[in-house]
């Protein structure tokens, strides 16, 4: 990697399924205050370079890693089974020799927002919380028009997304769990759980596929301290390169002004 970062594979262990990532390391002697990132529904495949990497150069340890049922990892898709990855995965970040262990923010885009909201809130070890055009409503995501057309293109043009995709059998219970999940893991009532930990949510003013109703009444709902940061021309998959600088620029100083050892 440029500038120093490192790139080092790492698994662990959630529900007895193995999960696999990477720690993107900054240049330097650690150890370093640590974040882990939370992918979306199914999120690039490339977890490492990008929003990570720029983190790795302003100080932080990066976790990036597959969720259960996704790409490298062990295991079928599932909210509920997400929601305690999550949770298992912060610590993992907190537990490596790379990390101060004392210090740990997360940084989640789309469906991964969700994720971090239900399975965080109420978690007593994070100190930050980033959240980029988040699902605000599982449910609605869930039950959305949006989804069979979605997982249809995921299983035509690249079933290794997401595991099992492509078996109609399979395809049709994880969408019917996923239902069943929402109704019980929803950041719409998790969020004013998380207050005082800082909150940042950014979103893009071109996003067609997050209304921004949505994640205005998410912010509504969570307490201080908070940002919402809205990003022009930055639609859902962030393909302006301007709007894409931008938002990752705000990211980073913002994580960058919470974080007392990078101030």
């Amino acid at each position: 990697m440029a500038d120093g970062v490192k790139v080092i594979p790492t698994e662990f262990t959630s529900e007895d399924e193995t999960l696999r990532g990477h720690f993107v390391v900054p240049p330097g002697d650690g150890p370093f205050p640590g974040i882990c990132k939370l992918h979306g529904l199914p999120g690039g495949s490339d977890q490492v370079r990008g929003i990570a990497t720029r983190l790795a150069l302003s100080g932080f340890v990066v976790l990036t890693f597959d969720f259960r049922g996704f790409r490298n990892s062990d295991g079928l898709f599932a909210l509920s089974s997400q929601v305690k990855d999550a949770g298992v995965a912060l610590s993992h970040l907190m537990e490596s020799e790379l990390t101060q262990g004392s210090w740990a923010g997360v940084y989640a885009a789309s469906w991964g927002a969700a994720v971090a909201v239900c399975a965080l809130a109420e978690d007593q070890r994070l100190d930050a919380l980033c959240l980029r055009a988040p699902v605000f409503d599982t449910l609605w995501f869930a039950e959305s028009p949006m989804i069979d057309p979605a997982v249809e293109q995921i299983a035509s043009t690249d079933p290794s997304q997401i595991r099992g995709i492509d078996d109609p059998e399979i395809r049709a219970s994880l969408l019917s769990r996923l239902i069943e999940d929402s109704r019980i893991h929803n950041p719409l009532n998790e969020i004013p759980k998380l207050s005082p930990v800082p909150l940042m949510i950014i979103h893009g003013a071109s996003d067609a596929d997050i209304p921004m109703t949505g994640v205005r009444r998410l912010y509504e709902l969570a307490g201080e301290p908070k940002e919402m940061v809205v990003v022009e021309n930055a639609d859902h998959e962030l393909t302006d390169p301007r709007a894409y600088e931008i938002t990752v620029d705000s990211v980073v100083q913002w994580f960058s002004g919470i974080c007392p050892s990078t101030r």
